[in-house]
């Protein structure tokens, strides 16, 4: 994959993250939930032996929420720190936080905890909008990239997601900090031995989706769109012309099989995403 310069990578993240964004919200809360119970069940004995204070966030865009796993830390007595951020172009700070704390509203509306007294984690979890081999992509801020680059070795950074935003590449720049660990609801994500990421897919397997997903597309409902067309953009391509043969309730089939099957399919976890939508709209019967 070529190298690109910085402006054609801030432009790619930003369309990246717009399309990682939409899809995440659009995952039926059926299967977000359970991946945020899994990752909550991966990250729980870290924890409990990670360096204190721990730094975790206030969830907003269908990200994982840890507030479970947050309330229960500070029952065992880890001290719990939430991050503040408070102007554009600068490191985060971080306030202590414990169950019944009350609470204010930061940049961007975030809650934040209402104490001027600030701490210094040990240990940072850092949510990611999608994520490499090494690196996370976040909101665009750099919040967590200078915070990270001001602790040093000081913090663990703890990257954490889900595993269907998974990507071949961010395009890390210089100022991006690699994560020491990434874990999603599949676990911890191991490194691969020159820095890339497997994909799971070939050119038969990718043409077996795109036409049945082509075919389907305009018959979803609005909500659902959004995951057929990250699934799309995952597979290197503008959306494919239909086949005429397939009708949407022919072509909804066609992606179950594929799902079903133990062949190697691309974005499973995405289309398994879909096709739980659609068996959500329970009024939905493609003909």
């Amino acid at each position: 994959m070529e190298p690109m310069d910085w402006p054609t990578v801030r432009t790619w993240r930003k369309a990246a993250r717009a399309k990682v964004i939409a899809a995440r919200v659009a995952v039926p809360a059926t299967l977000r939930d359970p991946w945020t119970k899994a990752l909550i069940a991966e990250l729980r004995p870290i924890l409990l032996h990670a360096p204190q204070p721990i730094s975790f966030y206030w969830p907003l865009k269908a990200e994982p929420d840890l507030r479970p796993l947050m309330r229960e830390l500070d029952d065992f007595g880890i001290e719990i720190c939430l991050p503040v951020a408070l102007r554009l172009g600068e490191p985060m700070t971080f306030r202590p936080w414990n169950r019944g704390m009350p609470l204010t509203r930061g940049l961007w509306n975030i809650p934040i905890p209402a104490t001027d007294k600030e701490v210094e984690p040990r240990t940072l979890i850092a949510p990611f909008v999608a994520f490499d081999d090494q690196y996370r992509l976040g909101y665009g801020g750099g919040f967590f990239d200078r915070t990270l680059e001001k602790f040093g070795a000081t913090a663990r950074a703890i990257g954490i997601g889900f595993s269907m935003f998974r990507l071949p590449t961010i395009h890390p720049q210089p100022h991006d900090i690699p994560m020491r660990q990434i874990l999603t609801e599949e676990g911890e994500q191991v490194r691969s031995e020159d820095g890339t990421v497997t994909e799971d897919r070939d050119v038969a397997a990718a043409a077996e989706i795109t036409q049945p997903l082509a075919a389907l597309t305009p018959a979803l409902p609005e909500e659902l769109k959004p995951l057929a067309d990250f699934i799309q953009w995952r597979l290197d391509g503008e959306a494919a012309e239909p086949a005429t043969q397939l009708s949407p309730g022919q072509a909804e089939k066609a992606l179950r099989q594929a799902v079903a099957s133990g062949r190697p399919v691309p974005c499973r976890t995405a289309l398994r995403a879909l096709l739980a939508g659609i068996d959500r709209f329970a009024a939905i019967k493609f003909a």
